[in-house]
């Protein structure tokens, strides 16, 4: 508000010193059309004095002519009359040559010419009167004669011409006046005309800081009306505030005198307590009289806080960055202990001076032991589920281990010439196989489907494909079961960007859903079709539907959740594992579809409907079932096969030799090892876990020997964990490899090989 009356305030100072230029400006006019009136007056008198003093040079001019005019009327005449004349110009002759000899301002020629004029005048006078003498003396002959010698002529001639000199020195210096007289009029006109507009301009810008500084004045005055009224309206407010404050303050102290769950109270400096409460009784037990002034940090603390400087730090904590938390043991009255949760807080004055700490807290006993047996059960909880893992990591491994010859053994009967028949039951075996495998691996890694972190190797194939390679693979439940399959396929490609396998998965999970919970000699149907939305977007629709025991309505929602069934019941006896649905929802969620339960009931039957987005129509080719093609590698190693599974040990080596290369086997790591002295290796696959020697040992000690150092480590294990990967990695070996062993897998690790070993 200062600034703002101030500033209101800087256009009268320019009021004032535009009134200060007025006075200024008349002051100086005033004093310039003085000095230029004094000059000008001055000038005047001057052509004034000059005009008197040509006039008197006339009239002394004229008077001696006048005398010399009675002179001669007297010479002629005689008459006494015309000395009356000459005697009165005479006496005018010489108050002229006073008055002549008397003027001023006049330049020092003139004086001169004026001195050398009077004695002129003045013999002119005397020859006047010497011939008026010589008339009345001798007569008029003697006067005529000196008229006649023309003394008198020559004296006024040169009276004349003193005269004339005089009048041309005084007309010229009354012309340099008459100039110096006009140039100072007009000098003091254009003064006076330039004073009085710069005097009405100045007036005017006057009159316009004086209108606008009262407009100012107005405004500023409404200005400070209003801020005199905001003022009073914080003013007001304060009070209310204050009003508020006390009663604030007033229901603070009785709330928190009332509040009997929080120990509240405030302390000095040096943390003695300098308030009480009700909670502090409840809290902490002591009454008002036995809780003032007692020093905190030693009444409440622990005695291996205290030991510990937790006191000191806490309250250091509060004083430095504003508050600390006092979740921890605490001692109430007596000694005994509670569990205690709350805050300290700094108190701190208007400058920020520390004045002493408050404290909230509460008993929070019963809550820290339920948190505390919620941990435990956490800690078991995870004990059980690492366990679980274990055990789920041992199952595949156990399951992987059978699996692993008989995947080895279609594999080599693939490399033999078998019947057209006998080789689509190796293709079906070898599907089944897979299957199982990938089935496994799932069950590993539940935790990882559900939170959809499966990778899926997408390629652009025909749907229908997949779907008669799920029936295909199905069709023994069915027959298993009497169960009856229609199919409603497109009659054009259903083209899709999906991974395949996984894709079998689903149209798997969802059959073997549909015949589990069907009774023997149902109908199940199968329809897929297409629904295109314009050339480039449309879905796949596929429609699995039975006629089975259905689904309550209520359960719709819950039978995609890990481990729910359909049919809680036992004695269907066909219970599953309960990760089937979850994985079709998982699996087709990937691929940007959607699947969809739907059922009017128990008894009802259900149908499931998936949607998969259509490949784009300018994708590639759909992809076809490569051949299966074993060629020879390019190179022949010497293979030793390290397994205590006496038909996997077999089938491997069995493998390996229709691959062309040259294989020992030993059946544990001791045997391994004297195997290396008569046989010189250039690749070994070693089983993991075996009796005796475990495969990270065997791999440690080939190691060891420098002469076997480079020899090309395969670990073969169950196990295809990272943490797995990475200790066989530790021991030695260069590869881990889970089983069963893909061929494909061993074909390619062989042909790298033979290129970064060639032959010496």
């Amino acid at each position: 508000m200062a600034d703002n009356v101030r500033s209101k305030g800087r256009p009268i100072a320019g009021e004032r010193i535009a009134i200060g230029a007025v006075v200024l400006l008349m002051v100086v006019s005033g004093f310039a059309g003085s000095q230029y009136t004094q000059r000008l007056r001055m000038h005047t008198n001057l052509v004034k004095e000059s005009y008197l003093l040509l006039n008197k040079l006339d009239n002394l001019e004229s008077t001696l002519q006048l005398a010399e005019s009675g002179q001669q009327g007297f010479i002629i005449t005689g008459q006494e009359s015309y000395l009356d004349s000459f005697q009165s110009a005479r006496k005018s002759v010489e108050s002229f040559l006073s008055d002549l000899s008397a003027s001023g301002n006049v330049d020092s020629t003139e004086r001169s010419k004026i001195i050398a004029l009077k004695p002129i005048v003045e013999q002119k006078m005397i020859e006047l009167a010497s011939t008026n003498d010589v008339r009345q003396r001798d007569g008029f002959e003697a006067a005529q004669k000196m008229v006649t010698d023309g003394i008198g002529l020559k004296s006024m001639d040169a009276v004349h011409n003193v005269i004339e000199e005089i009048r041309n020195l005084e007309g010229q210096s009354m012309a340099k006046r008459e100039i110096d007289a006009a140039t100072t009029y007009w000098t003091a006109l254009v003064v006076g005309l330039l004073s009085t507009i710069a005097g009405l301009a100045l007036v005017v810008s006057v009159l316009y800081l004086v209108q606008s500084n009262r407009h100012r004045a107005e405004r500023a005055a409404e200005t400070i009306s209003a801020e005199r009224e905001r003022l009073q309206a914080s003013l007001d407010r304060i009070r209310r505030l204050e009003i508020d404050n006390k009663r604030m303050d007033q229901y603070m102290r009785s709330f928190v005198e009332q509040v009997e769950d929080y120990a509240i109270f405030a302390m000095d400096e040096d943390c003695r307590a300098t308030t009480w409460n009700n909670g502090v009784l409840k809290v902490l037990g002591f009454q008002e009289s036995e809780f003032i002034g007692q020093d905190i940090r030693q009444l409440i603390f622990v005695p291996e806080a205290i030991e510990l400087g937790i006191p000191i730090a806490e309250f250091e904590t509060a004083a430095s960055i504003g508050s600390a938390s006092d979740d921890r043991w605490m001692m109430r009255k007596g000694g005994h202990r509670f569990w205690a949760s709350g805050i300290t807080s700094a108190v701190k004055d208007d400058r920020g001076n520390l004045v002493g700490f408050s404290k909230v807290m509460r008993d929070l006993t019963e809550r820290k032991r339920d948190e505390d047996e919620l941990a435990e059960l956490a800690a078991r909880h995870s004990e059980s589920n690492r366990r679980m893992n274990e055990f789920m990591a041992t199952l595949a491994h156990e399951l992987r281990n059978p699996l692993a010859p008989i995947r080895n053994a279609i594999d080599l009967m693939g490399m033999t010439n078998l019947t057209p028949e006998h080789e689509e039951l190796r293709a079906l075996m070898g599907r089944q196989v897979q299957q199982v495998i990938r089935l496994i691996d799932d069950l590993l890694d539940v935790s990882r489907i559900g939170r959809g972190k499966i990778v899926l190797q997408r390629s652009i194939v025909d749907l229908r494909a997949i779907i008669e390679s799920s029936i295909e693979a199905f069709n023994a439940v069915i027959l298993e079961k009497q169960q009856h399959l229609q199919c409603d396929f497109c009659k054009t490609e259903v083209r899709v960007y999906v991974d395949p396998a996984r894709l079998t998965q689903v149209v798997s999970n969802l059959l073997n859903n549909a015949s589990r919970y069907s009774d023997d000699g149902s109908h199940i149907r199968l329809e897929l079709k297409m629904e295109k939305e314009d050339d480039d977007h449309g879905y796949a629709i596929m429609v699995v539907k039975d006629d089975g025991i259905g689904i309550s309505t209520d359960r719709l929602d819950e039978i995609f959740q890990m481990f729910a069934q359909v049919d809680d019941s036992l004695g269907r006896g066909n219970a599953g594992l309960g990760i089937g649905l979850t994985l079709v929802k998982t699996l087709v969620e990937l691929h940007k579809g959607t699947v969809v339960a739907q059922s009017d009931g128990i008894g009802h039957g259900s149908t499931f409907t998936v949607r998969i987005p259509l490949a784009v129509a300018d994708a590639d080719t759909v992809a076809e079932e490569p051949i299966t093609e074993w060629p020879i590698c390019a190179r022949t190693f010497n293979v030793l096969v390290v397994e205590d599974m006496r038909a996997l040990r077999t089938i491997m080596a069995r493998l390996l030799e229709k691959l062309g290369h040259r294989v020992q086997v030993a059946e544990d790591g001791l045997a391994a090892l004297e195997a290396l002295t008569r046989f010189n290796a250039d690749i070994i696959f070693s089983d993991i876990s075996m009796p005796g020697m475990t495969g990270y040992d065997l791999a440690r000690k080939i190691r060891d020997q420098p002469s076997q150092s480079e020899i090309y480590l395969v670990a073969m294990s169950g196990y295809g964990q990272l943490s797995d990967r990475m200790q066989s990695r530790a021991s030695g070996f260069d590869e881990h490899m889970i089983k069963p062993v893909d061929i494909t897998k061993l074909r390619e690790l062989f042909e790298r090989l033979s290129r970064e070993r060639p032959l010496s």
